[in-house]
C-alpha cells in the first residue's frame, strides 16, 4: 500500500478472472506479485478438500482499509477472492511488529492454538524475517513475491521436514 501514495482507494477491478488486476483512484494498476494468486487458489482447493489449513494475513500497513479492499477484489480462483481464503478473524493489518501480528493471529485462529513451529511466514523484508524467526516460525524471504517454489517449500515445512525457525530464500 505504501507504493500507492497519491492514489489508493477506491480500487476498480479489471476483470473477475483469477490473477486479475486493480486500478487505484489515480489510475495506477495494482497486481499480485509472482505466484500469489495460484498459491491462494491452492490453499482454497486444499481447504475445500477438508485439509486442516488456517490462512491468515499479517501486514504492517498505514492504509489497512485499502489493503482489505484489495484482498476482497483480487480474484484467485473462479468466484473466490483472496479474502475468501483467509480464515475468519485471521487478518491482522495495522502498524506494529510482525511478532505482535503473529501472536494475534495465533489467538484468533482458535483452539487448539496453532504452534508457531507449524506456521509459515512469507515476507519481502529481511528485517521482518529476522524478527519472526525468533518465534520458531518457518520464514520465507520473498523479495519478488511468493513464487510456487517458495510456496511449496512453505507447505512442506509446515507439514514436516524442516527445523523450527529455518529461514528460506
Amino acid at each position: 500500500m505504501f507504493e500507492l501514495w497519491g492514489g489508493g482507494a477506491p480500487f476498480t477491478q479489471n476483470g473477475t478472472q483469477p490473477n486479475n488486476t486493480l486500478t487505484d483512484s489515480r489510475g495506477t494498476r495494482v497486481h499480485m506479485l509472482a505466484d500469489v494468486a495460484s498459491s491462494f487458489a491452492e490453499l482454497h482447493r486444499r481447504k475445500q478438500a477438508g485439509e486442516n489449513i488456517v490462512v491468515g494475513i499479517a501486514s504492517r500497513s498505514d492504509e489497512p482499509t485499502w489493503a482489505r479492499e484489495c484482498l476482497r477484489k483480487f480474484v484467485v480462483a473462479p468466484g473466490v477472492s483472496m479474502m475468501d481464503v483467509v480464515d475468519a478473524g485471521c487478518c491482522e493489518i495495522h502498524k506494529g511488529s510482525k511478532i505482535h501480528h503473529l501472536k494475534e493471529l495465533q489467538k484468533s485462529a482458535g483452539e487448539p492454538t496453532i504452534p508457531f513451529e507449524r506456521m509459515c511466514f512469507f515476507d519481502d523484508d529481511p528485517y521482518n524475517i529476522r524478527d519472526v524467526t525468533t518465534l520458531g516460525v518457518h520464514c520465507f524471504l520473498t523479495p519478488q513475491g511468493v513464487t510456487k517454489a517458495i510456496f511449496d517449500s512453505g507447505l512442506a515445512a509446515a507439514f514436516g521436514g524442516a527445523k523450527n525457525g529455518d529461514v528460506f530464500d
